[in-house]
């Protein structure tokens, strides 16, 4: 592939005219002389061709209009001429040793505010440069700089008083807002019709355009105006662009509330939860404000609003509200927004928070989220008085799926695990991956298995191969890399008299229905013929064949029972996935499930 810009005149046809011909040769013959200069150590040698080099540019793309050349010709040479002459542009700052900054005084602003600006260009080079005109975007009337010079090893400076727009747009991907309106479509990225194709982020709006006359030539620099700050004493100084947030950001967990249904309507009683609003005072200074929260028809907050009152930038306090569902509350999705006003703003309604996203390496980013929960009415019930010891794992949610069910949970931390009384729970759970991240379950895991020849029930989360370095079944077992990927494939249930599969809820085809991403991973592959397995499913994809086990195992030991779940109840629960909320309602259940029918313990065995 010929990259020169002689092979530029092939857009032309076979015969080029010689004005283009002519003008190539020119812009590459100074881009000689300049790499000549460079290469001999005469930097300050190679101002003079590049200069020349830039006008032969500029003057090439004015005389295109002119010469025989097709329209797509015109266009296909002049959009890559375009790319040259910033080329030449950057070249010539270059060879006069000019650069430049903008800063401001704040990195995350509010609308309305204002901001002080510190711009600069820096002469390192030979010859005084002039600036003829810094133009700046993005604020309100900023205040003008006045054209100036830079002498040999001067700084040219302007100080400008602005104010963000009181409308401006809040920071944040441009390919987020599709997302978070619909989350069905997660997987699709639907771009901003107006950011510049294949950038990451949305260019700031608060940019400096600096017009300079290096030499003979007269060339612009744009750049965005940023923050400089310390993130902390270790990393030194850092960089950010000014980031618009809203004047007070709102946060609202748990993402997802869980709701059990009525049994019946004469059962029906009104059920409660518990919901958090933080707000961040993005304002200067103190600031007062109120929370209140947005419910369905028939749902009741507790209390009505809640007062903050703020008094410093970047302060965050929370507001505590109960949610009551109505007595005979229907299964099914809700939505619920918190909404923060302040007589400072009016009318004013915020209903949005950002997510901060920084790493010592990185720029810092956010993107901003709506203050909504998801409100999720499930048919599901548990076992009465159910207490629940839970290990925790890598990256854990199952916890609070546990809790919204109306189980009693308690975490199990080492001193409990290696001498505290656990028959005091119906069940143990441990959490994803815990034998991997808990040196103290791998220690003592013997304890758990003596609760389990005791009577007890125990739910071991998947695992990756460290499980494998002992035996911490009842029974000889490895983890697998098995793991089926098409998360809406059938699952054959192998021991439909199992309680898992009967109490307190009925698991039937709607159980598997809706889940996301895929059905589980890291199934139990090579182990004891004592363990049953009581699923199995076929993955869709011929890349992955066979009938799958592994995937959701039970050990029988003494009067208890040990399972292995490789199901992604973790990942379902997040997602408010009905059917896995039914699923774990059984398993921690299973203590005070009655026992099986003598036709399933058969079939198990049989297996």
């Amino acid at each position: 592939m010929d990259t020169s810009l002689a092979a530029l005149a092939q857009y032309a046809g076979p015969n080029p005219p010689e004005g283009l011909t002519a003008g190539l040769a020119a812009i590459a013959d100074q881009a000689k002389r300049a790499r000549s200069a460079f290469d001999s150590g005469n930097d300050a040698g190679t101002a003079a061709p590049v200069e020349a080099g830039l006008a032969a540019v500029r003057s090439l793309r004015a005389q295109l209009g002119s010469l025989p050349l097709s329209d797509l010709a015109r266009y296909e040479l002049d959009f890559r001429l375009k790319v040259k002459e910033r080329d030449y542009q950057d070249a010539v700052l270059a060879a006069h040793g000019v650069t430049f900054d903008a800063v401001a005084d704040d990195g995350l602003v509010i609308g309305g505010q204002a901001v002080k600006l510190s711009i600069l260009a820096v002469n390192r080079g030979a010859s005084e440069i002039s600036v003829t005109n810094v133009a700046i975007a993005g604020f309100d009337t900023p205040g003008a700089c006045a054209s100036g010079s830079a002498k040999k090893d001067a700084v040219y400076t302007c100080a400008v008083d602005a104010h963000v727009p009181k409308d401006a747009r809040l920071t944040t991907p441009y390919f987020s807002d599709q997302y978070w309106k619909n989350p069905s479509s997660s997987a699709i990225d639907i771009f901003e019709p107006d950011v510049p194709f294949g950038v990451p982020f949305r260019p700031s709006p608060f940019r400096v355009t600096f017009h300079v006359k290096a030499g003979t030539a007269e060339v612009t620099r744009e750049l965005p105006i940023q923050f400089r700050y310390v993130r902390d004493i270790y990393n030194g100084d850092k960089r950010m662009e000014i980031n618009v947030v809203p004047a007070f950001s709102v946060r609202i967990t748990p993402p997802l509330v869980v709701i059990p249904a009525p049994a019946s309507a004469v059962a029906a009683k009104p059920v409660q939860r518990e919901v958090h609003v933080t707000v961040t005072n993005g304002a200067k200074g103190a600031a007062e404000a109120a929370v209140t929260i947005e419910l369905p028809p028939g749902w009741k907050a507790t209390p009505a609003s809640v007062p903050i009152h703020f008094g410093h930038e970047d302060e965050s306090l929370s507001a505590r509200f109960q949610i009551t569902a109505p007595a005979q509350v229907k299964t099914g999705g809700y939505s619920l927004k918190a909404v923060v006003t302040s007589p400072a703003t009016g009318s004013e309604r915020f209903s949005t928070g950002y997510q901060e996203i920084e790493y010592p390496h990185v720029q810092r980013q956010q993107v901003i989220k709506p203050a909504e929960t998801t409100l999720k009415v499930i048919d599901v019930r548990i076992a009465p008085s159910l207490s629940v010891g839970y290990i925790n794992g890598v990256g854990d949610q199952v916890p609070p799926a546990i809790q919204q069910l109306g189980a009693k949970l308690a975490f199990i931390d080492q001193d409990e695990l290696a001498w505290g009384d656990l028959a005091k729970y119906d069940v143990i759970v441990t959490g994803v991956r815990a034998y991997e991240r808990r040196s103290d379950l791998r220690a003592y895991n013997h304890r758990l298995l003596d609760y389990v020849e005791r009577g007890g029930t125990v739910v071991v989360q998947y695992n990756k191969m460290e499980f494998n370095q002992a035996e911490y079944g009842p029974y000889a077992a490895k983890v697998s890399g098995n793991r089926v990927c098409d998360e809406t494939v059938p699952v054959k249930v192998l021991v439909p008299g199992h309680p898992a599969f009967n109490f307190p809820n009925k698991i039937g085809a709607a159980t598997w229905a809706g889940w996301v991403q895929e059905r589980g991973l890291y199934f139990l592959g090579e182990k004891d013929k004592r363990y049953v397995d009581l699923v199995s499913m076929v993955d869709s994809f011929p890349d992955n064949p066979g009938e799958k086990l592994g995937s959701f195992v039970e050990g029988r030991l003494g009067k208890g029972r040990w399972i292995y779940l490789g199901l992604g109840l973790w990942r379902q629960l997040p997602a408010g996935t009905d059917g896995a909320y039914q699923l774990l309602a059984n398993l921690i259940s299973l203590g005070k499930a009655p026992a099986e029918k003598a036709a399933a313990t058969k079939t198990a065995a049989a297996r």
